[in-house]
């Protein structure tokens, strides 16, 4: 320092590092204002009474420019540092905003699993409720008709007249523990499906046959109209359950005496089969429900008929699950057109 060489400016570039290298900034201050202090000592005092020949010009340019350079060397330092930790943080704000993000669907799954269970519990509620009144009537009804006839309190005649009651209504109980049973099978183990193709109008007529004795006892004529050579991709299975259970709910609703038209088309490679009957329709209260996929309202036949409600919901659930669609419209001036789109068989289309 007393050549006047200019090496006192290291003082000031010890501040610079002061600042970059360390965190304390207790140290910090301490150490910058002993350098500082240092510096306006030589600066101000020693470098004011020199006895000893000053170094030549140049070499205090060299000291100074050499300080300039570490200077700038610090400075660049620095800026890339804070260039990092700006890099680390805006990283830290991505990541934060991509968890909240997965927090927000984790939360919307949530939201919808929990309406899920909502639905199913009510689902379950209802079930538990149609079991509980309309599925143990006819099973009163049979019982107390057979005590009855047991104890000599009722005549063969008089059994005899109301044995066409009792057979109603336990077909529609038959009928409602097949559905109940498939639905509850479906919920619990979910739906499996063996696609084939088969042709439509063997199954159709077996269905048609099976229910002749009804449809002959409330005087209804069954239209059918299917080609023999319509076939789709489905489950055979599943395609007798809709079937059935869109006939019965035809047969159910139609006015004695009507027709219940059976016709099919193609569409965009689909297959449509449609039940066009000539009875009371479906409320659009009821048909919200269907597509909600809830369990819907019974509704008594035109001939005093119950049912669980669940045949509709089935046939929704079926449909889909062998990629299909159930459409449903009014037959114009009465009655409802429920129709099953299946996919066509490739091969015959």
């Amino acid at each position: 320092m007393l050549y006047r060489n200019g090496a006192e400016h290291y003082l000031l570039l010890n501040i610079v590092l002061a600042l970059i290298l360390f965190n304390n900034k207790w140290f910090i201050y301490a150490f910058s204002a002993v350098n500082a202090g240092l510096y306006l000592l030589v600066y101000f005092t020693i470098s004011r009474h020199i006895e000893i020949e000053i170094i030549t010009g140049w070499r205090a340019c060299m000291n100074i420019g050499m300080m300039l350079i570490l200077f700038i060397v610090s400075l660049n330092y620095f800026r890339k540092e804070h260039i990092n930790y700006q890099q680390q943080i805006e990283e830290k704000h991505r990541e934060l905003y991509v968890q909240q993000l997965q927090l927000m669907d984790q939360k919307d799954v949530l939201e919808k699993n929990n309406r899920s269970l909502e639905i199913l519990n009510q689902s379950k509620e209802k079930l538990f409720s149609i079991i509980a009144h309309d599925m143990t009537s006819p099973l009163g009804n049979l019982r107390g008709s057979l005590n009855l006839v047991q104890y000599n309190m009722m005549s063969a005649e008089e059994f005899t007249d109301i044995s066409s009651l009792l057979i109603q209504q336990v077909e529609s109980l038959e009928g409602s523990l097949s559905n109940l049973l498939h639905w509850s099978r479906s919920q619990l183990n979910g739906i499996s499906v063996q696609s084939s193709v088969f042709a439509v109008m063997p199954l159709i007529t077996e269905q048609i046959n099976l229910f002749s004795p009804v449809i002959t006892k409330k005087d209804l004529r069954v239209v059918n109209n299917i080609q023999h050579h319509v076939s789709c991709r489905a489950d055979t299975d599943h395609f007798k359950i809709i079937f059935r259970n869109l006939l019965t709910n035809a047969i159910k609703f139609s006015t004695p005496g009507t027709g219940i038209h059976i016709y099919s088309s193609k569409e965009n490679g689909f297959v449509l089969i449609s039940i066009a009957d000539e009875g009371a329709g479906i409320a659009s209260e009821q048909l919200q429900l269907l597509t909600a996929g809830r369990i819907n309202v019974s509704t008594r036949g035109t001939q005093n008929e119950k049912g669980t409600g669940m045949g509709l919901l089935l046939c929704k659930e079926f449909v889909e699950k062998n990629h299909g669609r159930l459409i449903i419209k009014p037959n114009y001036p009465t009655g409802s057109v429920f129709t099953i789109a299946l996919p066509a068989d490739t091969v015959s289309a």
